[in-house]
């Protein structure tokens, strides 16, 4: 029983170890909570390059002439004043018997349809009653 207890305790303590090998394999490497990573690089050269200036040529305006308007022929006259009658057109209403007659289709066509044609039936319904409807209004 001791035997077991000892090689059980053993392999895991061996298996830790397995596991926690790649923590050892930066020895050195890792100074407080982040790495720190130092590079052997040569100075730099540090390049100036001459300034040459160059002066540009002095900028030349041009500008467009203000537009010449001629006054007007003298046979056009001022247009003639007609009076017309007002226009006015058709009454703005609601189209409450078409809202109407399609409310009622509606309901018929639900009561009417059976199963999976019922949805086809208001629809039907809907349709018709609002052509129906807003004709019977617009007598």
């Amino acid at each position: 029983m001791k035997t077991i207890r000892a090689l059980s305790v053993s392999g895991i303590v061996a298996a830790l170890l397995l596991a926690a090998s790649p923590v050892w394999a930066r020895h050195g490497h890792d100074y407080g909570y982040a790495p720190r990573y130092e590079h052997g690089y040569r100075p730099a050269v540090m390049v100036v390059p001459q300034v040459r200036y160059v002066y540009a040529p002095a900028p030349v305006y041009y500008y467009v002439p203000p537009p010449v308007y001629a006054p007007a022929p003298a046979y056009y006259g001022p247009p003639p004043v007609t009076y017309a009658p007002a226009y006015y057109g058709p009454p703005a209403y609601a189209p409450m018997g078409a809202i109407g007659g399609a409310v009622v289709g509606a309901a018929i066509g639900s009561g009417l349809g059976q199963g999976n044609g019922r949805t086809a039936a208001i629809a039907v319904g809907s349709v018709v009653g609002a052509v129906l409807g807003g004709q019977w209004a617009g007598r």
